[in-house]
C-alpha cells in the first residue's frame, strides 16, 4: 500500500523523488521520508503526517545529491508517526532502506537480531531488512557482487511481502531493488533511471518501463540496470512502453482528483467499450471456456465487488448460468470447489490487490481458467491470468474508486453479453446502449439536486440506503463511498429484509436513501417505503420513475435507459453525493482517513 519512490542521474534527486512521492500519495499518507546519498554519507529525512510536512521540513536544504529513496506510508506495523516513517537505517548505518509489504516473520527476525546486540529504534517490521544487510555485510568491503549476495541472503529469510529499495553508503551511484507481492517498476531514462510503485510517478521524466517480477533483486545505477532470479542468475528483462500521458495524473481545473475522475467516468465507460471492440478482446476467449464451465467465480474486494455483485445478477437472471461470488479476503479460507472445468473471474483496478492475487494462485493450482479484469497493463495480476480484459480508466489517484467502477461494470456487462451470444440468451442491452448511457453521464451534473440533501445529511450519525435486487447492490456501493470519505456511519440493507430486524435502526428524521430503478421492483419497494415513512424517517429517493417522487420526502430524478444498465447512471449521483458531503464537512475526499488505494497487503 505504501508508495516507493527512487532516482539516480546526473541531477539533484530530492526534488525528483519528493515529486514522485506526490504522485503515490494516494498509496499512504500516514507519514513520509527521504534518504539521499551525498558523496558516500546517508542523509535522511522523515516527518509524521501528509507529505507536505516533509516538503516543508526539507524546503531549504541544499543537498547535491543525484541518488536518493522516498516512501510515503501506510501504517501497518508501528503507530503512524517520525520514528516509525521510512527510510530505515541498520545499526551501522551503511544502509537505508525503503519497504512496501509486510514481513510476517518479522518477530522471529528481530529476536534473532536482538542476540547479536542489534538495537531497534521503531515497531515497524521493516527494521529488520537494514540490520540484516548489516549482519551479511559486517567486516567486509562493500561491493556491488557483495550487496547482491547479502540482498540474496536476507531476501531468502523473509516471509510475506516486500518491494525494497536500498541506499548503500559505499555506493554513492546505486539503488538495490528486491520484489516479492508487492509492486515495483523501473523507469529507464537517459544518464539517469527511476524507481517507482506505480506509473503515475514516472509519467513525467519517461514511458519506457520494466516490470519486476516476483523473486527478482537487482540495482540501477546512472546507466546500467541488472536483475536478478532467485537463482541469482541475471535475466534478461523486457521493456514497456506507457501510453498513459503526464496530464492524466494532474488536476487541471479541478480542486480534487475525486470530483475530476467522477466526471471522467463518462469517459471511462466509452472508452472500454470502444477498447474491446477494436481488439475484438471477448470474441478471442476460448468458446470452450464458457460453454464447458461447471461455473462461474467471481472474486474481488470492495468496490470491485460491488461491480462483481451486478454481473453475478445477470448472469443468473439473464443468461441462467450459475455464480459464485466471494470478497479475496474470505475466499481461500472456505476450501472453493475449483477444478479444470471452473471459470474464475477476479477484478482489481490496480491489478496488485494481494488479496485477489493470493485467490488467483490458488485457482491456478487447480486448473482453473483464470479472467483478470483490471485497468493496468503490467501488472502482477495480468503477468498471472490466462486472460485479460482490461478497461480503461487512465490512472485513478483518489482512493475513492469511481470511474475505475464504472469501468469495471462496463467490462462486465460486455462479458456478459458474450456468454449470452454463446449460450443463445437475450438481454435488454447491447454495445450501443452502454455508449448512450456514457453520454447521458457527460451531459449531467447532480450538485443542484444534491445541494439540500447535502446539508441534510452532512451531521448525521448515520445514513441507511436500501434497494432491492440490482438497486440493492448499488445501494452497498453508495454506502461504501459515504462513509469512506464522510466519515459517516453507511449501512446498505436489502429492502425486503427490513421488517426482519433492520426495521428496528429506523426512528424519527432517520434518513434512509432508497435506490428504484428496476420497473419490475416498483411495488415491492414502494411497501418498504411505506414501512419505514411510518417511523418517522426522511426518505430519498434515488429514481427515474416521477410519479413515485409524491411518496418521499427527497427526490433525486435519475434518467432512464435499459434497466439491466441503471447501476452506471446511479452512478454518478451517488459518487457526487458522497463527494460534496465530505466538502462540506471539511474533509480531504482524495485521502480519506485509515486508507490507501491499493491494497498490497494481506
Amino acid at each position: 500500500m505504501c508508495g516507493i519512490a527512487g532516482y539516480v542521474g546526473n541531477k539533484l534527486s530530492m526534488p525528483i523523488v519528493l515529486n514522485a512521492l506526490s504522485s503515490l500519495e494516494y498509496r499512504g499518507y500516514d507519514s513520509a521520508g527521504i534518504a539521499v546519498n551525498e558523496f558516500g554519507k546517508i542523509i535522511i529525512e522523515k516527518s509524521e503526517g501528509k507529505l507536505g510536512n516533509l516538503k516543508s521540513k526539507v524546503n531549504n536544504k541544499l543537498i547535491s545529491s543525484s541518488c536518493a529513496i522516498g516512501h510515503t506510508r501506510w501504517a501497518t506495523h508501528g503507530e503512524p508517526n517520525k520514528t516509525n516513517a521510512h527510510p530505515h537505517k541498520d545499526f551501522g548505518y551503511n544502509f537505508a532502506v525503503v519497504h512496501n509489504g509486510i514481513i510476517e516473520n518479522y518477530n522471529a527476525l528481530k529476536r534473532k537480531l536482538k542476540k547479536e546486540n542489534i538495537k531497534f529504534y521503531s515497531d515497524t517490521d521493516t527494521e529488520v531488512i537494514p540490520h540484516l544487510l548489516y549482519l551479511e555485510t559486517k567486516n567486509k568491503k562493500i561491493t556491488t557482487n557483495l550487496m547482491i549476495n547479502a540482498l540474496h541472503n536476507v531476501v531468502k529469510q523473509i516471509k510475506g511481502s516486500y518491494a525494497l529499495a536500498i541506499l548503500v553508503k559505499d555506493l554513492p551511484d546505486y539503488i538495490f531493488i528486491a520484489k516479492k507481492q508487492s509492486p515495483l517498476i523501473i523507469g529507464l531514462g537517459k544518464n539517469e533511471n527511476f524507481i517507482a510503485s506505480d506509473v503515475s510517478a514516472l509519467l513525467s521524466h519517461t514511458n519506457n518501463t520494466i516490470y519486476l517480477n516476483d523473486d527478482e533483486i537487482g540495482f540501477i545505477t546512472p546507466n546500467e540496470i541488472k536483475i536478478f532470479n532467485a537463482h541469482l542468475k541475471e535475466v534478461k528483462f523486457s521493456v514497456t512502453k506507457l501510453t498513459l500521458q503526464p496530464e492524466q495524473v494532474m488536476l487541471g481545473n479541478y480542486k480534487h482528483f475525486m470530483e475530476k475522475e467522477i466526471d471522467e467516468g463518462s469517459k471511462s465507460i466509452y472508452e472500454t467499450v470502444k477498447e474491446l471492440q477494436r481488439n475484438r478482446t471477448l470474441h478471442k476467449i476460448p468458446v470452450s471456456v464458457i460453454k464447458n464451465c461447471s461455473s462461474i467465480h467471481i472474486t474481488a474486494c470492495g468496490t470491485a465487488l460491488n461491480a462483481g455483485m451486478i454481473a453475478k445478477y445477470i448472469l443468473e437472471r439473464d443468461c441462467r448460468v450459475p455464480v459464485f461470488l466471494d470478497c479475496a479476503s474470505e475466499f481461500r479460507y472456505k476450501n472453493p470447489i475449483i477444478n479444470e472445468n471452473s471459470l474464475c473471474i477476479f477484478i482489481s483496478q490496480s491489478g496488485e490487490t494481494a488479496d485477489t492475487l493470493a485467490c488467483m494462485e490458488l485457482c491456478k493450482s487447480k486448473n482453473a481458467f483464470c479472467l483478470a479484469i483490471t485497468n493496468v497493463v503490467g501488472s502482477r495480476i495480468t503477468r498471472l491470468a490466462d486472460f485479460c480484459i482490461f478497461t480503461v480508466a487512465g490512472p485513478e489517484i483518489a482512493v475513492a474508486s469511481t470511474k475505475a467502477y464504472v469501468a469495471q461494470i462496463t467490462a462486465l456487462f460486455c462479458f456478459v453479453k458474450a456468454v449470452a451470444r454463446l449460450n443463445k440468451k437475450t438481454l435488454d442491452y447491447n454495445e450501443k446502449d452502454i455508449i448512450e448511457v456514457s453520454k447521458m453521464l457527460a451531459e449531467h451534473d447532480y450538485k443542484k439536486e444534491l445541494n439540500d440533501l447535502v446539508k441534510k445529511i452532512k451531521n448525521k450519525e448515520s445514513v441507511y440506503f436500501i434497494g432491492r435486487g440490482i438497486d440493492y447492490f448499488v445501494a452497498l456501493e453508495a454506502a461504501l463511498k459515504l462513509k469512506e470519505i464522510s466519515y459517516i456511519h453507511c449501512e446498505a440493507m436489502a429492502a425486503g429484509e427490513l421488517k426482519h430486524g433492520s426495521l428496528a435502526l429506523i426512528t424519527n428524521n432517520t434518513v434512509v436513501i432508497v435506490i428504484l430503478t428496476q420497473p419490475d421492483l416498483i411495488d415491492k419497494t414502494l411497501n418498504a417505503i411505506y414501512e419505514i415513512k411510518s417511523r418517522g424517517a426522511f426518505v430519498v429517493l434515488f429514481s427515474q420513475f416521477k410519479d413515485c417522487a409524491k411518496y418521499v420526502d427527497y427526490f433525486v430524478e435519475l434518467k432512464n435507459t435499459k434497466a439491466s444498465l441503471m447501476p452506471l447512471i446511479a452512478s454518478k449521483p451517488i459518487q457526487q453525493l458522497a463527494y460534496f458531503t465530505a466538502i462540506e464537512k471539511g474533509n480531504d475526499p482524495d485521502k480519506p482517513r485509515n486508507l490507501a488505494k491499493s491494497v498490497t497487503v494481506e
